[in-house]
């Protein structure tokens, strides 16, 4: 039996860090992405609540 639950820890612990890393990986992309994007938008007609959050 407490074999078996540290495989589960094992799991969830592996599972954490995969999560973890993704989330880690799309912010860094988004905050290298985003402003950019952001700054076209806001260049090009668009209503004024477009132009708040770029």
């Amino acid at each position: 039996m407490e074999k078996q639950s540290n495989h589960v820890r094992e799991i969830g612990q592996f599972l954490s860090v995969a999560i973890v890393s993704v989330l880690f990986g799309s912010t860094l992309i988004l905050s290298a992405v985003g402003p950019a994007r952001a700054s076209e938008v806001a260049a090009h007609d668009c209503p004024a609540a477009l132009h708040y959050l770029a």
